[in-house]
């Protein structure tokens, strides 16, 4: 019996289709139509796309589990790194509870360490899973569902519609945002034409001196089966440079009170409430002892460093606070032994540096999952030994450490995969 990973060809898309319609029934690939899109969707990335691949493994020929690599540049910390992106992970009915997930999943990031990538990323289908292979939870989201009146209203003057022919604009905005946002991706002008031929996408935008400085894309969805003039604003695209632009928006969301009931939006800020004058979603629900239900959250991306050593070469430019001193980091890595150990990082002014030896200040010793959240700066570290999930030689360095690994803004990231 001889099993393999290696890249799907064009000659074996339709059994690739045939795995992901039973394992995502969810997504209707069953069905004819959607089927055959989806099919013309992988030949085309197959022929098209240079920054994603497509990977099965194979029992004696026969393919039983895929998946879909991207190359992705992140923005970590102000440093552009290449990024390694993992989707569609699926097993043949046939074949489950074989371990072949496992083995496609050490395979992609045994692969990306080979090319010199500290930092992979995935959407898991169970958090729990994942996290069990190191994977360490990123930034929650909120989505709101408010009525228009409730968002702030300043002028809308500046605000014109952007169709294909602003193409161009639109994505120069988006990575104008991208260089300032920690944990966002840039965005390749092939993935924003396909979002842009959504059908009945509508995208507006703030002209400033000439430009683009912010535009959300939204489109129409009915709330009420007996009445077809009960509509919500679903917002899938909100971005924005300065505060100028975001006012302008949100001015522009506002002004739609007289035709909509509610703008159902997804945001990673965690004081969005503030903006909003009634933040409550419409569920009445009220948490002990009086806390109005303003949105739901939920858990996604999840965040992997692969080569801890080489994590911190790749930001030997990012300055941890300007603080000075000696860390171990004692790492524990089950999954990917290769990237289990100890290593002395030496700060100066802030920039680490990979030692082989020198006097220690604290050690840190920790899960790779943690130790992935903490360095993206999802997590504080005294929040980390207060729930037992870091242990320290020295506690009294624990103040010192808070100071070093402090972030001003949790990773953003909208790129969907």
């Amino acid at each position: 019996m001889y099993e393999e990973i290696r890249p799907i060809t064009a000659e074996e898309v339709e059994e690739l289709v045939r795995i992901a319609a039973m394992a995502y029934p969810g997504s209707n690939l069953l069905a004819p139509e959607g089927r055959m899109r989806f099919t013309e969707r992988v030949k085309d990335t197959l022929q098209n796309d240079p920054y994603a691949s497509f990977h099965g493994w194979y029992r004696d020929g026969k393919l039983a589990g895929i998946m879909r690599w991207d190359d992705f540049s992140m923005n970590v910390h102000g440093i552009k790194l290449l990024t390694g992106g993992i989707g569609l992970v699926a097993v043949d009915l046939l074949h489950k509870k074989e371990k072949i997930a496992k083995q496609m999943i050490l395979h992609f990031l045994n692969s990306y360490r080979d090319r010199g990538v500290s930092l992979v990323s995935l959407y898991p289908f169970r958090v729990d899973f994942y996290k069990k292979m190191g994977f360490g939870m990123s930034t929650k989201i909120n989505q709101y569902q408010v009525f228009p009146s409730s968002l702030p209203y300043t002028a809308k003057d500046k605000v014109v519609y952007l169709g294909m022919e602003d193409k161009e604009e639109i994505l120069a905005c988006y990575q104008r945002v991208v260089r300032k946002t920690h944990g966002m991706m840039i965005r390749r002008e092939r993935g924003l034409q396909a979002f842009l031929e959504q059908p009945e996408l509508i995208v507006v935008g703030c002209r400033e001196e000439g430009r683009i400085s912010g535009y959300l894309a939204f489109q129409f969805q009915n709330g009420h089966e007996k009445n077809r003039m009960f509509n919500h604003m679903i917002v899938k695209e909100f971005y924005y440079e300065n505060r100028q632009a975001l006012g302008q928006l949100l001015s522009f969301l506002h002004s739609q009170a007289d035709q909509v009931q509610r703008i159902i939006l997804t945001v990673h800020d965690e004081d969005f409430h503030l903006l909003l004058q009634d933040p409550g979603n419409g569920t009445a629900n009220i948490l002990p002892s009086v806390y109005h239900e303003s949105n739901v959250s939920g858990v996604g991306l999840m965040h992997r460093i692969i080569d801890v050593p080489l994590f911190f070469k790749q930001l030997s430019r990012r300055s941890f606070n300007k603080e000075n001193g000696v860390v171990r980091l004692t790492i524990r890595d089950s999954f990917l032994p290769e990237n289990e150990g100890s290593w002395l990082i030496h700060f100066t002014e802030g920039l680490p540096e990979v030692i082989e030896t020198g006097e220690v200040d604290v050690e840190l010793r920790m899960d790779i999952s943690e130790f992935s959240s903490l360095l993206m700066g999802v997590v504080n570290i005294g929040k980390l030994h207060t729930y037992g999930l870091v242990e320290l030689d020295n506690e009294s360095a624990l103040p010192w450490l808070e100071r070093l690994f402090h972030v001003p803004q949790k990773p953003v990231c909208t790129t969907p995969f």
